[in-house]
């Protein structure tokens, strides 16, 4: 294997969100939990990276940073060449993160009290940023049945037409659900939108872990008029586990939509990357391509393990999402348990793991597990013993 992605290395003692004691004390209530929780890698990223961030280190001077010319031509030919974009230098604008995007955007696109859409069970930032923001909340939960997920177009047509609603949050590929929307979804998705006025805030940011037989659309691909009506969120830290260094491309194709995003950027004083940030970007997206292809090939192997093991294990009693995008696997286990107070504590105390609970993406998500499948294969298998073990001595399943 060119990449060693079976080698497990411990995170704990540099800040790491998703293995530090103390966040794991602080979040799930003990220090030594097995972590699947957050989405960012457990691999190193790809060693171009690493050479790069370890040269710019060595220079010494650590200023302040612009995006200069070779970073667009990075991030330009990347979606290009992977996504069929034919995306523009002047759509760009820099965030230190897609969530910051969203507040922005909300601010910049709709008013207190707006009615803002989202899909539900969906990541749960969409939900804390419409409400800190003051708008309400309006939910077209997408259709679950049999496993698997659909959109509600005539439940999302009826909550587009409230005069209210002025905005759309979409995740694609989907977090947590892995579902990755076709052109033809889209396109419906777009009609809507522009029927009713409808903003589209397009959270791409898992655009790039696509599993085989899949293939992601940009939004702003549809044609000219869907994509005035639009702001697509891309970054490079899901794809190459560059997340800690908070850099994020908000594509904005409408010259008045961004004014109105810039001069709220401007008021929130949002202006400039770190200095490692754009070398670790455009790094990535011109060399590190193989190691892309590598990872997400791993990544599905452990995504087959844990849907066999639960197959032979549970039957049908615990259902595995299809994985079309995202490295995150979303597991039904309301046949087992639909008490989400009891299924987590059997999770957290007896499996001693770290998960997402189903139930923080929406009422839709509860019984529901969220694991992040970016980790050596002998974590997962490790996992998926302790959460056999716990739920056999829990509920005799």
């Amino acid at each position: 294997m060119k990449y060693n992605f079976d080698e497990v290395v411990s995170r704990a003692g540099r800040g790491q969100a998703k293995w530090e004691p103390f966040m794991l004390e602080n979040l799930f209530g003990a220090p030594d939990l097995l972590s699947f929780w957050v989405a960012d890698m457990d691999f190193q990223v790809p060693p171009p990276v690493v050479d790069a961030l370890v040269e710019a280190a060595q220079h010494g001077r650590i200023g302040y940073t612009g995006l200069d010319p070779a970073f667009f031509a990075a991030y330009l030919g990347w979606v290009k060449r992977r996504h069929n974009w034919d995306a523009k230098q002047e759509w760009f604008r820099y965030t230190p993160g897609v969530v910051p995007a969203i507040n922005l955007l909300l601010l910049a696109m709709t008013e207190e009290g707006d009615e803002i859409l989202i899909q539900r069970p969906v990541y749960y930032p969409f939900t804390n940023s419409i409400e800190k923001q003051h708008r309400t909340v309006h939910n077209a939960p997408l259709i679950y049945k049999d496993g698997a997920y659909s959109i509600d177009f005539e439940e999302l047509e009826r909550k587009a037409s409230s005069p209210k609603c002025t905005a759309f949050v979409m995740s694609n590929p989907h977090n947590p659900v892995g579902r990755v929307f076709t052109e033809e979804e889209l396109r419906k998705i777009g009609d809507i939108c522009l029927k009713h006025n409808v903003f589209m805030i397009s959270d791409e940011i898992h655009y790039d872990l696509i599993m085989p037989g899949h293939e992601h659309f940009v939004y702003a691909r549809l044609g000219e008029e869907y994509a005035k009506n639009c702001a697509v969120l891309h970054a490079p830290s899901k794809s190459f586990n560059l997340a800690g260094l908070q850099l994020s491309c908000i594509m904005i194709p409408d010259e008045g939509v961004r004014a109105k995003f810039d001069a709220i950027q401007l008021r929130y004083g949002i202006t400039s990357p770190n200095y490692f940030a754009p070398v670790a970007a455009r790094t990535a997206w011109n060399e590190g391509e193989d190691w892309l292809e590598a990872c997400l090939a791993y990544i599905y192997e452990n995504y087959k393990y844990i849907k066999d093991f639960c197959a032979k294990t549970w039957g049908d009693k615990a259902i595995v999402a299809d994985l079309e995008g995202t490295y995150l696997c979303w597991i039904d286990f309301n046949k087992i348990c639909s008490d989400k107070d009891k299924l987590e504590a059997c999770m957290r105390k007896q499996a001693k793991v770290a998960l997402d609970e189903g139930y923080i993406f929406g009422p839709e998500g509860v019984g529901f597990e969220r694991i992040n499948l970016a980790c050596p294969k002998s974590l997962i298998v490790e996992l998926m013993d302790r959460m056999a073990k716990a739920i056999q001595e829990t509920f005799g399943a």
